[in-house]
């Protein structure tokens, strides 16, 4: 079983161990400690921010599996998504439960919701899954941020 709320400041250090050191390490010139600052006071700014929903998913026990980011329109009617999964979860079939839960979560805080969109890499097979199982439809292909993505909305009654 699962849980999800809202993620805090304490959770930072997580997000950082579990989804951004691996990529520090790899790509990153600048000192893992320099990095770990700026990923510290990006993370504060995304949690305080209008504009930022964030969810942090745990199992029972308290162990982090991951995090969920929303980015937000100005008028609140329409979510960006990003979901980011802890090694010992990818491959094991929450990520659908993840995602419903997570949009359930942010309905329930912002009720004027219309709908959510995901950018999906067209090789990311497991993602595009994912989200056509969590009720996301395909709408095209679309330039993001300079980079070619699969774009998939799920629309909201």
């Amino acid at each position: 079983m699962i849980v999800i709320r809202e993620t805090t400041t304490e959770d930072i250090e997580n997000i950082y161990n579990h989804l951004n050191l691996n990529y520090v390490k790899k790509y990153c010139k600048s000192s893992e400690e320099e990095q770990k600052k700026n990923h510290e006071r990006w993370y504060k700014f995304l949690i305080s921010s209008p504009n930022y929903a964030m969810f942090t998913v745990e199992d029972l026990k308290g162990t982090f599996l991951g995090n969920v980011k929303f980015q937000l329109d100005e008028e609140l009617e329409s979510a960006e998504i990003s979901l980011y999964l802890a090694e010992c979860i990818r491959g094991r079939g929450y990520s659908t439960t993840i995602v419903n839960a997570s949009i359930d979560e942010l309905r329930f805080k912002y009720q004027n919701l219309k709908y959510v969109v995901a950018y999906i890499l067209e090789e990311n097979d497991r993602s595009i899954l994912c989200f056509e199982k969590a009720g996301f439809h395909f709408k095209g292909q679309i330039e993001h941020g300079g980079i070619d993505y699969f774009l998939y909305m799920k629309v909201f009654d």
